[in-house]
C-alpha cells in the first residue's frame, strides 16, 4: 500500500510540474516575426507588414489563455485580417483564407464570421467559433483569445498571421518618435502561453522614400512581350543611396516579376534627379532564390538637387508551360534605406492571355420549382484572346432537362469590342439559345448575359446550370440554386407483395414557403395536389387528410381517389399567407442552446393510409408521385415525369409466410388467444385504454411467426427490439415513436409495462410487423391476418 501511495504521489507531482512548465511563457513559448515590413508615411493611409506568431510546441497554449496586440499610439487600425494555417495534421486552429476581416471604426468593431454585427470597444467576438476569439480594445489594440480546449499531448501547433491592410499614420514630427520603426507590442500575463516582446512591422519615413506605379497593363501571349512603363520615384531628394558596384547585395533596389515570367530587355530613362551630373544608374538581371527573375538597379550617386524619377520601359519573357491566364505583376523592394523593405509596392504590368472562351457565373439566385418566369443569375462569356470568337460563329447557351428560357438575357459588352446577334434564336424545345457572331473583335471581349428568367418543371436539379457550347468551349455556369416547393417525409413501414389493406405510417407534406400550394390555376380553376402510386399498388380506402399547422385551407372532403384508387386528388380551397416554425425531427438537437427557427409554410398530415398491393408489384420502395396544378404552374409545358416530385412512402418485401397468412385472435379481458385456430395462452390479458386497445407486444410478434429468438428486451433500457429476416424493430417505454431500420416512426401512444409485458395499442405493432389488423367491436376481439 505504501508503494502505491508513493507512486500516485510521484505520479501527480511529475504531471503537476508538466503541466505548470506548460503553463508559463518564460521559456518564449510562441514566437513572433514580421513577414515584411514596408515603409510608411505620417498624415496618410497605409498597409503594414504582417505579424506571424508560432507556438514553439504542441500544448504550450491553453483555453483561455490571451495576448493583447498594440500599435504606437501615432497608428490607427481601419482594418486588418486574422489567419491560421490550413493543414489539419500540424495545426491547432484552422481560418479558412483569406483568413477572418476586422473593421474597426469610432462606433466599435465588426468581423467577417458575423453579419451585420457592430461590437463595442472591449466586447468579445468569434474569429473561429469555439476556438479563437477577438476583443478589440481601441483603434490600436485588441486581444487574442484562444478557447479551443487544451491537450498537453498534442503535437498540434498554433500558427497565426495578423495582416494590417489599412492603417491610418497620423501627423508625428520626427523629434517625438523614440525610433522610425513601426512597432507592434505583444504583452500577455505569466500564466499565459503567449510570449510577450516587439516587433517591427513598418518603418516610417518623415524624411520620404520611395515608389513605383505602372501604366495601364498591355496584353501579352506565350512568346511574351512588352509590358506597360514602371516609374519609380523618390519622395524627397537623397532618399535612395548610392549601392556601389556590388548594387545586387548591398542597398538593393530591386522589382521582382511574377512566377513564370523572367525580365528580357530593358531600358532606363532618367529624369529629375537622376538626370543630374555625376549621377549614374545600371541594371542587373538575377534569378532569386525562389526562381523568381528580378531587376537590380545601381545608383552611383546621390540626387543633391531635385528628386529623381526613373521610366523603366521592357519586354519579359514566360516560361511557356503556363495555361491559365493571369496578371503580371511587379513587386517593388530592397535593402536601400530608401525603399524599406523586401516587399514595398506591387503593380499589374501586363495580363497574360491564353486562347479559348470561359464562362463564370457572376451571382447566383435562389429560385422556386414548377414556377415560371424565374430569373437567374448572370454570367460571362469571355475570350482569351482578341479574335478568339470569329464573326459568323455561334454561341449556344442550354439550360438542363426540365428548364425553358422565359426571357432571353440582356447581352453587354464589359470589355473589347466584339459583338453578337440579338435577339437570339431558340431550338431544343425552348431550351437552347443561340447567338451568332457579327463582328470579330480586335480587343479582348467579354460578354455579360444577365436579366433572364426561365421557366421550372417540379424536377428540373437543384442546381440549375447554363452550358456555353461554342468554339473552343464546352463549360457551364451555375446561376441558381433551385428550391422544391414541398418537402414529404413519410412515416414509412413494410407491406408484402398479394397482401390487402397494408398499413404505412403518416405521410407528411410541409410547404417550404408560404404560398408553395396554389389555390387556382392559370385558367381560375380549383387547384389539386396528386399523390399517385405505382402501378399494382392502390389505396384500400381513402387516407385522411388534415392541416396540421399553418393557415392552408383544403376542401371539407379531405380528398378524393381516382385512377382505380391509386391516385389521391386533394383539392386546395385557399394558399397559405403566414410562415410556421418548421417541426424538428428526432434527430435534431440545439445542444443546449437557442436555436434559430426556421420558418416554412403550412403542413399538411395524410394518415390512416393503407395499400393493397398485387403480386406484380416488385420488391423495393413504394414510392409515391406528387403532382397536380396546386404544386406546379408549368404542366402544360414540361412532361408528366420532369413535372412530378418523388418520394419513398414504404418498403414491399416477399410474399407473406404461411405462419403469417394464419388469423391470430386477441380477446379483451381474455388471457387466451387463436393463431389458426389453435388456442394459446398468455400471461397477461389485453384491455382498453383512452380507446385504444393494448396488446403484448411479445404475443403480436409470435402471432407473426416469430419465436423466442426474433425477441429482445432489455429491461435497463425498456426497449424491445424484434428481429425478422430483413429488418429490426424497437419500441422504448414510454416513447411516442418506434424505429425501423434505425428510422423513427411517430406514433400517438407509448408503450407501457403491464404485468411484466409491454403492452402497445395493437395496430401500431401489426403495422411495425407488415401485418393486416381489424377490431371487431361486437366480439370485442382484435383479428390479425
Amino acid at each position: 500500500m505504501t508503494k502505491r501511495i508513493f507512486s500516485v504521489l510521484l505520479t501527480f507531482i511529475m504531471v503537476s510540474g508538466l503541466v505548470l512548465c506548460l503553463g508559463g511563457n518564460a521559456n518564449a513559448a510562441t514566437r513572433i516575426s514580421a513577414l515584411w515590413r514596408p515603409n510608411v508615411s505620417p498624415e496618410s493611409t497605409a498597409q503594414l507588414g504582417s505579424l506571424r506568431i508560432l507556438e514553439s510546441a504542441g500544448g504550450s497554449l491553453k483555453k483561455d489563455d490571451w495576448v493583447n496586440i498594440s500599435l504606437p499610439s501615432y497608428v490607427e487600425l481601419e482594418q486588418f485580417k486574422v489567419g491560421t494555417g490550413t493543414s489539419t495534421t500540424t495545426d491547432l486552429i484552422i481560418i479558412a483564407a483569406p483568413g477572418v476581416t476586422v473593421g474597426v471604426t469610432d462606433a466599435g468593431f465588426t468581423v467577417s464570421t458575423v453579419a451585420n454585427t457592430v461590437y463595442g470597444f472591449g466586447e468579445v467576438a468569434p474569429l473561429k467559433a469555439g476556438e479563437l476569439d477577438i476583443a478589440v480594445l481601441s483603434k490600436n489594440s485588441f486581444n487574442l483569445i484562444v478557447k479551443k480546449d487544451w491537450s498537453p499531448f498534442t503535437t498540434l501547433t498554433l500558427r497565426a498571421v495578423v495582416s494590417f491592410d489599412r492603417v491610418k499614420i497620423k501627423p508625428v514630427a520626427p523629434e517625438d518618435l523614440e525610433t522610425s520603426e513601426v512597432r507592434v507590442t505583444l504583452s500577455a500575463p505569466s500564466t499565459a502561453g503567449f510570449s510577450s516582446g516587439t516587433v517591427a512591422v513598418g518603418t516610417l519615413l518623415t524624411a520620404g522614400g520611395s515608389s513605383i506605379t505602372a501604366a495601364s497593363p498591355k496584353n501579352i501571349t506565350d512568346i511574351g512581350g512588352s509590358i506597360a512603363d514602371i516609374t519609380l520615384r523618390e519622395d524627397v531628394v537623397g532618399a535612395l543611396e548610392a549601392n556601389g558596384a556590388d548594387f545586387t547585395k548591398e542597398k538593393t533596389i530591386k522589382l521582382v516579376l511574377s512566377p513564370g515570367f523572367t525580365w528580357d530587355r530593358v531600358e532606363l530613362s532618367r529624369y529629375g534627379g537622376f538626370s543630374e551630373i555625376g549621377i549614374n544608374i545600371l541594371s542587373d538581371i538575377v534569378t532569386e532564390r525562389d526562381g523568381r527573375s528580378a531587376l537590380y538597379l545601381g545608383i552611383n550617386n546621390k540626387t543633391g538637387k531635385n528628386p529623381g524619377e526613373l521610366v523603366i520601359r521592357a519586354t519579359v519573357k514566360t516560361s511557356g508551360n503556363l495555361t491559365s491566364a493571369r496578371d503580371v505583376k511587379v513587386t517593388y523592394g530592397g535593402t536601400n534605406p530608401g525603399v524599406g523593405g523586401e516587399r514595398i509596392a506591387e503593380v499589374t504590368v501586363a495580363k497574360y492571355l491564353v486562347p479559348g472562351l470561359t464562362s463564370a457565373a457572376k451571382s447566383t439566385l435562389d429560385v422556386v420549382a414548377g414556377r415560371k418566369n424565374q430569373q437567374i443569375g448572370s454570367f460571362t462569356v469571355a475570350e482569351g484572346m482578341p479574335g478568339d470568337l470569329p464573326k459568323g460563329r455561334v454561341i449556344r447557351l442550354t439550360l438542363p432537362e426540365g428548364a425553358k428560357w422565359n426571357r432571353p438575357p440582356t447581352v453587354t459588352r464589359e470589355a473589347g469590342n466584339g459583338a453578337l446577334t440579338d435577339p437570339p434564336s431558340t431550338r431544343d424545345d425552348g431550351r437552347t439559345l443561340v447567338y451568332t457572331v457579327s463582328a470579330t473583335s480586335t480587343s479582348r471581349t467579354i460578354f455579360c448575359f444577365k436579366n433572364a428568367t426561365v421557366d421550372l418543371a417540379l424536377g428540373v436539379p437543384e442546381e440549375l446550370t447554363v452550358t456555353v457550347k461554342g468554339p473552343g468551349i464546352d463549360s457551364a455556369a451555375t446561376v441558381v440554386n433551385v428550391q422544391a416547393p414541398v418537402t414529404l417525409s413519410a412515416g414509412g413501414g413494410t407491406v408484402r407483395i398479394g397482401a390487402q389493406e397494408q398499413a404505412v405510417g403518416v405521410l407528411t407534406i410541409q410547404e417550404n414557403l408560404p404560398g408553395a400550394l396554389r389555390a387556382r390555376d392559370a385558367a381560375g380553376n380549383r387547384a389539386v395536389l396528386k399523390l399517385t402510386l405505382p402501378q399494382g399498388v392502390r389505396f384500400a380506402k381513402t387516407p385522411v387528410v388534415k392541416v396540421a399547422d399553418g393557415d392552408l385551407e383544403l376542401a371539407a372532403s379531405g380528398g378524393s381517389l381516382l385512377d382505380n384508387n391509386r391516385t389521391l386528388v386533394i383539392p386546395v380551397e385557399l394558399s397559405s399567407a403566414t410562415p410556421v416554425e418548421k417541426k424538428p425531427t428526432g434527430n435534431q438537437s440545439n445542444n443546449g442552446s437557442e436555436a434559430v427557427a426556421e420558418l416554412v409554410g403550412s403542413i399538411i398530415e395524410v394518415r390512416e393510409i393503407f395499400l393493397t398491393l398485387d403480386r406484380s408489384v416488385p420488391e423495393g420502395e413504394i414510392t409515391l408521385d406528387v403532382s397536380g396544378s396546386a404544386l406546379s404552374e408549368t404542366e402544360g409545358l414540361f412532361s408528366s415525369t420532369d413535372n412530378q416530385l418523388t418520394w419513398a412512402l414504404a418498403r414491399c418485401v416477399t410474399p407473406v409466410q404461411d405462419a403469417v397468412k394464419k388469423e391470430a385472435v386477441f380477446t379483451i379481458g381474455s388471457n387466451k388467444y387463436l393463431i389458426g385456430g389453435e388456442e394459446r395462452e398468455m400471461d397477461v390479458e389485453p384491455y382498453i385504454k383512452d380507446g385504444r386497445t393494448y396488446a403484448p407486444v411479445r404475443y403480436l410478434a409470435y402471432a407473426a411467426g416469430l419465436n423466442e429468438d426474433n425477441i429482445l428486451w432489455d429491461g435497463q433500457k425498456g426497449v424491445v427490439t424484434i428481429l425478422t429476416g430483413n429488418r429490426t424493430i424497437q419500441f422504448k417505454v414510454g416513447k411516442k415513436s418506434y424505429l425501423i431500420q434505425g428510422m423513427a416512426i411517430s406514433i400517438d401512444a407509448a408503450p407501457e409495462i403491464v404485468s411484466g409485458r409491454t403492452m402497445l395499442p395493437y395496430r401500431f405493432v401489426a403495422q411495425a410487423l407488415g401485418l393486416q389488423a381489424q377490431w371487431d367491436e361486437a366480439a370485442r376481439q382484435v383479428v390479425v391476418r
